[in-house]
């Protein structure tokens, strides 16, 4: 229904001479902007505007559709500014929407290979996709600087076609070539800093090409005259990458040099996940650096969730005690970075008598000042109760199960909501925010940040599952998606929720207060979540007197 706006557009923007245009799309959004398709959801893009708090990284997107061949097009942030201060343009991250192919929408659709906007890359040939063929192609870089090119959609997994891939992603952002009317989509952050004041700050997007005249783009962002509550839940996410020994890059789930995890680590923390787990096992060297690397990543430090060392169901005295000796010696260790409490995995969804069989190992930790978590279903209180005391339930967060695990003191956690792998950050903003907050859970672990089930960079070489993966890894970093940008939009949406919560609380204006609590008392999180984020801040702003 978009196509015939854009296609006036195209019409005005030849007839004044311009090679492109620029149009603003919502970047949470699981709408897919396809390149060589005009229904394309968005408006001309006059102004690119955001609203954030200090210390807040917020998103918006853009697309731009040249209306004829435009070679060396690249995307440049200026500073932003106001009376009060200025946003450096290194806080303005812009990075291209890659397009390729994927096996379809959910984890086990495996049969419908669709184009599919997902990475979030500074260098469009990082991936080269073949239409006709319907396939990927990964650049690998050679120690020497060597480039090729290896096929990244086989279906088979004995084909090893990257064998041996090192992707390299470029430090910033590279200009592109695009033919007429072929769009892209460019996703913009910026991060608010921690001490930037109060204002409006004005800025612009300059869109060069060869032979044209620059287009800009004016971009603001507004930062509010509040400090967002840290969250209230807990953001985490299963990950499985441990440290190897020869601290050499891994493209896999499995394995990480110290510069690879390092990266990871900070782009969790920058996406709110500030509680990824470990499968890290004990070792006096590996598992120390994974704390060190955390805290320089800006990781809290205080509890850790290991899947490193897990309680199984031990038949005998001698398997229970080998089991306490394991958690005692990791929480030993543990205690030396810092770390207070230390959470231990049970069986991976359990049920029956397999579940039950873990009473006597999960009784016994928590004895010794341990504490257990694991994946489960319903049916889980009524078999562990307290003795679970990290309950992570599958699928829809109900609040019935909340509640009883509230009432022995445990936590709840979701995840499979969905699992990881839906290229959709609306979907994960709306699951994994309001609406875990308000079916009164206490957080979320979704599985998982990266698992390869064939080759981590090809999402058909299995007959199980598509890939699950939040983030691709590179030789010497990480490329994110955009999944993971609405997982990260989830976390502020509490935030903001906390902040009018604590703001209610503090408030001496009953009318203000009033209204506030009868808004959050009709609160539908199915709404439109940019206009309930601007809700939630009017009524913020109302009751700090400060509308």
């Amino acid at each position: 229904e978009q196509a015939p706006g854009v296609l006036a557009t195209v019409t005005a923007t030849l007839a004044r001479g311009e090679k492109l245009l620029a149009l603003e799309v919502p970047a949470m959004s699981n709408a897919r902007i396809i390149p060589g398709d005009l229904a394309i959801p968005g408006v001309p893009a006059r102004t690119l505007a955001m609203a954030a708090c200090a210390g807040e990284y917020e998103s918006a997107s853009l697309v731009i559709l040249p209306v004829d061949d435009v070679s060396g097009l690249l995307v440049t942030p200026s500073d932003l500014t106001c009376d009060a201060g200025t946003i450096p343009a290194a806080n303005v991250d812009v990075k291209l929407v890659k397009v390729w192919y994927q096996a379809g929408r959910s984890i086990g659709d495996l049969k419908h290979k669709q184009l599919v906007p997902e990475l979030l890359v500074n260098d469009d040939a990082l991936v080269r996709v073949d239409i006709e063929a319907g396939a990927n192609y990964l650049r690998s870089t050679a120690e020497d600087g060597t480039e090729t090119y290896m096929l990244a959609s086989d279906p088979n997994p004995e084909s090893g076609h990257l064998d041996g891939v090192r992707p390299i992603d470029a430090d910033t952002l590279q200009p592109l070539n695009l033919p007429a009317l072929r769009s892209q989509q460019y996703w913009v952050t910026v991060q608010v800093p921690d001490d930037a004041a109060a204002g409006e700050y004005s800025g612009a997007l300059q869109i060069a090409s060869a032979g044209a005249e620059a287009t800009v783009v004016p971009m603001t962002i507004s930062v509010r005259p509040f400090a967002l509550e840290a969250c209230p839940l807990t953001y985490s996410v299963y990950y499985r990458a441990r440290l190897v020994a020869d601290n050499q890059p891994t493209i896999t789930s499995e394995g990480r040099s110290e510069e690879q995890y390092l990266a990871e680590m900070k782009h969790l923390q920058s996406h709110g996940v500030l509680y990824p787990t470990t499968y890290q096992g004990y070792d006096e060297t590996l598992l120390p650096r994974t704390f060190q690397l955390r805290e320089e990543a800006g990781l809290p430090s205080d509890t850790v969730y290991t899947l490193g060392v897990t309680t199984g169901a031990p038949a005998s005295q001698e398997a229970l005690d080998a089991l306490v000796g394991r958690v005692e010696q990791y929480i030993a260790l543990a205690k030396e970075y810092g770390c207070e409490q230390v959470y231990f995995y049970g069986i991976d969804e359990a049920k029956g008598d397999r579940l039950a069989a873990q009473k006597a190992a999960w009784r016994i930790l928590q004895e010794k000042g341990a504490r257990t978590f694991v994946a489960c279903y319903k049916g889980t209180f009524e078999a562990m109760g307290s003795l679970l005391n990290v309950a992570v339930l599958a699928h829809v967060p109900d609040p019935v199960e909340a509640e009883k695990f509230h009432g022995v003191g445990s936590r709840v956690f979701t995840y499979a909501f969905p699992q990881v792998g839906p290229e959709e950050s609306e979907t994960f903003r709306r699951n994994y925010g309001l609406y875990l907050w308000q079916a009164g859970f206490d957080g979320c672990m979704d599985y998982a940040y990266q698992h390869g089930f064939g080759h981590v960079w090809n999402d058909f070489d299995s007959n199980r599952y598509r890939d699950h993966n939040f983030a691709y890894p590179t030789v010497n970093g990480v490329v994110g998606t955009v999944q993971i940008e609405g997982y990260r939009e989830a976390s502020d949406d509490v935030r903001y929720m906390a902040t009018l919560l604590t703001a209610i609380d503090k408030c001496e204006d009953a009318d203000a207060k009033a209204a506030a609590q009868a808004w959050i008392d009709d609160l539908d999180v199915s709404r439109n979540l940019y206009e309930v984020r601007a809700e939630m801040v009017a009524h913020i702003l109302a009751c700090k007197g400060l509308n």
